[in-house]
């Protein structure tokens, strides 16, 4: 599958010239992504016995079960035989094949109202057409498997489909939308103590760190998850993790261990004769054969991989493979042969990656957690109904209690000894309301410290809250420099001190230029200005916000006793917010000003706060800007980039 990305040095000349037949398709070598409680991760033990081509004698009778079944009109057996069916064709890479039966065993199993079964069925197919490279119909699968998994409160299910939805996000490079699913799906394995789903998280997260240029991140999650495969002699699982280290060392330029690590990966494959990831390590094998000029050794894997993926029609494998064939013939002064290979994988890189598809993903991601929380509010909504029931219950008992004892007032005594009775009543309903009071504001406090006003004044007054699109955004993304090099070396404790220090003064700028912090992500913090309530200063407040940070943290680094170091993005642009969540209120963002706010973070330097072009037009007269020329950013093309000065 489509994974980790190296671009190539391209001649200015070339560039410019498939620019202009816009081909501009980057260079990407796969990654091992680890699909959640589908066949395709099957133990070492059933591996062996699934051959490159199926067994005859398994499928026959497989589909001599189903053919019985049909006949006898029994739907169980049925739906049982297709989903072994499946299972034997996902084994073996067959995805497309394995599609067809998948989702009529998910229909036959609604049909019946077995819930578990459907929701993995719905799972495999999902899983399946991320595989051929059909991403939005991947999360709409993953997401009803999800829905059901909730519905049942099945937590490994739940975790092995929000894995699934992090890989297609990953594929199509929302990788903040991705390490979110991820670390979701990661706590719950983890308190579950599932070692399989540790690793295959761990494997995901590191892929993603590795998108995101921060190699020595990418290489600890790898070799973490490397460890546990091993542990739990997941033979599958190691060839994945084998596969990543490999990746990673590759990065890094170190071509000896990169070269040891594949060829671990690809006998483990090869001993499985699992076709798919056969063809993924060939892929890389070639491409890092090109990068180190031994093109014959190149033309021999990058061709073999190619003929491999043809024969799965697993078409991203095929589409990376012609990116490699292009870098194979541009590093020989090739142009014509690479140009031809690019245009090749343009073609795919296409179908693939489409604007309609990539606003259908968004909508139904944000659909799907609007949704969760308008369930959780009309539950919220029916305890209160059930609270002011009882209320009205306890206010009719003591009516009774009093109008009983007004009937058998007989002298002074009685009269008195009710008096003081409903002043005693009197006074414990006073305090009762006193408590409510407090709780009622101690509640509203927490609601803010959580959502915006605007959002929490329209859940409290109407029970929900909508989705809403901005045009006039400014948004920050920051993170600290060398942040797991610090984390290994502060004793835990001391750590989350300084990073609550860090993040509280944050907030207090942020709060004071009128900017709304969104969340953090370990040392990654996120906010926006202009949104939910609109600001035509936006952009202004924000890199003043951003440059008062700067001084803060200069300040605070001249008398600390740890140098904490951060880099600044700054984007502006559309965006979508709303209240997600299923247990918990989040108010997030969407849209690709927040990719784009994070490419500039990741292009500033320590101590800058980078801005694009698009943020420069609302600021350049208010503030000392240093044009940086044009930068190229994965999956943007080249964008034109400046330092503010502090």
């Amino acid at each position: 599958m489509p994974g980790i990305t190296s671009h190539s040095v391209i001649p200015a000349w070339l560039s410019l010239w498939m620019s202009l037949c816009m081909l501009c398709v980057p260079v990407t070598q796969a990654a091992a992504h680890d699909a959640a409680a589908t066949s395709a991760d099957v133990s070492v033990q059933a591996a062996k016995s699934t051959q490159a081509t199926l067994s005859s004698q398994r499928l026959t009778d497989a589909e001599q079960q189903l053919a019985q079944a049909k006949q006898a009109e029994d739907p169980v057996a049925t739906a049982e035989a297709l989903d072994t069916i499946t299972q034997l064709y996902s084994q073996s890479g067959n995805y497309e094949i394995a599609l067809t039966y998948a989702t009529q065993a998910a229909q036959i199993w609604g049909e019946l109202q077995n819930r578990p079964r459907q929701a993995t069925a719905l799972l495999e197919a999902g899983t399946a057409y991320w595989r051929v490279g059909n991403y939005d119909k991947a999360l709409e699968y993953c997401l009803s498997a999800l829905k059901i998994a909730e519905a049942l409160n099945n937590p490994t299910s739940i975790a092995d489909a929000l894995h699934n939805m992090g890989i297609v996000n990953d594929l199509l490079e929302h990788y903040q939308v991705a390490l979110d699913y991820h670390h979701r799906a990661l706590e719950i394995r983890q308190r579950l103590k599932e070692p399989k789903g540790i690793a295959d998280s761990l494997s995901n997260i590191g892929v993603i760190h590795y998108f995101q240029h921060d190699y020595p991140q990418a290489l600890d999650y790898a070799l973490k998850s490397l460890q546990v495969r091993e542990t739990a002699n997941d033979a599958p699982g190691i060839g994945k993790s084998l596969n990543n280290v490999g990746l990673t060392y590759q990065a890094m330029n170190q071509y000896d261990k990169a070269f040891s690590y594949y060829r671990q990966s690809l006998e483990i494959w090869e001993k499985i004769n699992y076709t798919y990831e056969v063809a993924n390590v060939f892929n890389n094998i070639g491409e890092l054969y090109t990068q180190t000029a031994q093109y014959p050794e190149a033309a021999k894997y990058l061709s073999e991989a190619l003929q491999k993926a043809r024969q799965i029609d697993a078409k991203a494998l095929v589409r990376e493979n012609y990116e490699f064939f292009s870098n194979f013939y541009f590093k020989q002064n090739d142009y014509l042969g690479a140009l031809e290979y690019y245009k090749l994988a343009a073609e795919i890189k296409d179908s693939l990656y489409n604007e309609k598809s990539q606003k259908l993903i968004v909508d139904m991601q944000t659909k799907y957690e609007t949704d969760k929380k308008e369930q959780q509010i009309t539950l919220l909504k029916k305890d209160n109904q059930i609270q002011q029931l009882a209320i009205n219950s306890q206010l009719l008992q003591r009516n009774s209690l009093l109008g009983g004892l007004v009937l058998v007032f007989i002298t002074a005594f009685l009269i008195y000894n009710r008096y003081r009775f409903a002043r005693r009543v009197n006074r414990q309903l006073e305090d009762a309301n006193e408590l409510i009071h407090k709780e009622k504001e101690k509640s509203d406090r927490l609601l803010l410290n959580i959502l915006p006003v605007r959002v929490a004044n329209d859940l409290k007054e109407k029970g929900k809250t909508e989705p809403e699109s901005f045009e006039n955004v400014t948004v920050y993304f920051s993170d600290v420099v060398g942040f797991t090099k610090l984390s290994s070396q502060l004793e835990p404790k001391y750590l989350i001190d300084e990073l609550n220090s860090i993040f509280t003064a944050f907030d207090n700028i942020i709060e004071k230029h009128q900017c709304e912090r969104v969340k953090t992500i370990g040392d990654a913090y996120l906010c926006v200005c202009g949104m939910p309530t609109p600001n035509p200063q936006h952009a202004p407040n924000m890199v003043r916000a951003a440059v008062e940070i700067i001084n803060y943290m200069k300040a605070r680094n001249r008398d600390a006793p740890v140098i904490w170091e951060i880099r600044i993005g700054i984007h502006t642009g559309p965006v979508v917010g709303g209240v997600v969540g299923i247990k918990k209120y989040i108010y997030d963002v969407f849209g690709d000003t927040i990719n784009t706010a994070s490419r500039m973070e990741s292009n500033s330097e320590p101590m800058r706060i980078n801005i694009s072009a698009s943020t420069y037009q609302f600021v350049k007269d208010e503030f000392d800007i240093t044009p940086r020329g044009t930068l190229h950013v994965k999956g943007k093309g080249d964008m034109p980039m400046y330092f503010v000065n502090t």
